[in-house]
């Protein structure tokens, strides 16, 4: 339940938590620890509270930046360089989320099928005679 809930971004939701250990977010993301500490120093926005000991507690929505990372690292096939420019984007346009997807990629193939399918929709809507309801 716990990864389902980490896929989903409802964290604190599912869970209730506000924090979570370094070892707690290394085990449910499948990340290990070295690699967030490492993840920490490559990308600024990732910036984990730290108590009163020093250890790391990490929020809902570094979770969601720790996913975001992976995804762009492991996923998309970036480098850390790259990953950190997309999510300059990303912070750029008000949060929508405007990945730069490399040539190739499935799901590139499947946004442009996509975006095929609306352009038709949206032609044929735009032959449809006005009703009177549309005012």
């Amino acid at each position: 339940m716990v990864e389902e809930a980490v896929k989903d971004g409802k964290m604190k939701e599912a869970t209730g938590r506000l924090y979570y250990s370094i070892g707690e977010v290394s085990e449910m993301l499948k990340i290990k620890s070295h690699t967030l500490h490492y993840w920490e120093t490559a990308f600024p926005s990732l910036k984990p509270h730290k108590n009163n000991a020093g250890n790391r507690c990490y929020r809902p929505h570094d979770l969601d930046m720790l996913k975001l990372i992976d995804k762009l690292l492991n996923g998309e096939g970036y480098s850390i360089e790259g990953a950190r420019k997309q999510i300059e984007l990303l912070k750029k346009k008000d949060g929508q989320l405007a990945l730069d997807l490399k040539p190739g990629n499935k799901s590139v193939e499947l946004i442009d099928e996509i975006c095929t399918e609306l352009e038709s929709i949206i032609r044929d809507l735009s032959r449809q005679p006005r009703s009177e309801l549309d005012g």
